[in-house]
């Protein structure tokens, strides 16, 4: 393969959950002692992760997934907003762990943008303790937590200039909530920051993933559970981010005890802009 060619899966299939057909690629080595699961955000599918998948090439056993609203994932009723629920995105996770073929152990998470937001769902299950080894968040905060932040916040004079900065940098969030402009929003997202590389989005992608902030944002920042996270957790934070505040951490050791916070001089896409980084910061922790 040459350093152009994307890796290609030597194996993919199918798994049933409820109100969908995941579509599931495995990578890497199958007898490898690490198993890698890598879930994409928006508006992105797997493909997404090819530079980092890589970079890891034969060290562990790579399994991605196209997410509710990405790449060749089906739903029964794709124009059902509730189908992409955060309830319904952590029941396809734990589908596709449990899918993947002999599975031994625990397997190392690594999510991205909306991947990350939706990981933090099921992290709350208490089967996260025995099946999942560790957690690498990249720009994708919880919701629940964000509820909390914004709440103190509101109530600090003092730090409302962050949580109004927070505001100006989530526009398009607002904007995929508004008949009129929501379907512009999708290609405005992209455009917004020409400067900053990004993975090619295909116009289905950018379309059917917008319903992941309309059946979520609102609805979680108004009331949910509380956070917690009992995995061994890192969160990496790009200091060039033109969506995410870098203090959105803020407390979140509270819910999260076994927590490591990495700075990295990057934009939104650090994954895919720096795959290498992203591999040895991975397998480190694995």
């Amino acid at each position: 393969m040459t350093q152009q060619e994307p890796p290609e899966p030597h194996a993919q299939w199918t798994v049933r959950s409820t109100g969908a057909d995941v579509a599931v690629f495995e990578y890497g080595r199958r007898d490898a002692e690490t198993t890698v699961v890598l879930v994409h955000g928006y508006p992105d599918d797997h493909r997404m992760y090819e530079p980092l998948i890589a970079a890891i090439g034969d060290r562990a056993r790579v399994v991605a997934y196209d997410t509710r609203g990405g790449g060749d994932t089906l739903l029964d009723t794709p124009d059902r907003t509730a189908s992409y629920a955060l309830e319904r995105l952590a029941e396809d996770f734990w589908a596709v762990v449990d899918s993947i073929p002999d599975r031994d152990g625990p397997v190392h998470v690594f999510a991205h943008d909306w991947g990350s937001v939706q990981m933090w769902e099921p992290l709350r299950d208490s089967r996260a303790r025995v099946d999942v080894a560790s957690y690498t968040s990249v720009s994708g905060p919880s919701i629940d937590h964000l509820r909390a932040v914004s709440r103190r916040r509101g109530l600090r004079p003092w730090q409302w200039p962050s949580l109004i900065g927070q505001l100006g940098r989530s526009w398009y969030i607002w904007g995929f909530h508004v008949p009129v402009l929501g379907k512009y929003v999708p290609t405005a997202f992209v455009k917004a920051g020409p400067n900053d590389p990004a993975p090619a989005a295909t116009p289905e992608n950018m379309a059917r993933g917008v319903e992941l902030y309309r059946a979520n944002i609102v609805r979680r920042m108004i009331s949910g559970p509380e956070p917690r996270c009992e995995v061994p957790t890192t969160i990496v934070v790009p200091r060039r981010d033109r969506f995410l505040s870098p203090d959105l951490v803020e407390d979140v050791e509270r819910w999260a005890p076994d927590l490591r916070i990495v700075r990295v001089d990057a934009k939104h896409w650090w994954p895919w802009t720096h795959p290498r980084d992203a591999a040895e910061l991975l397998l480190g922790r694995a």
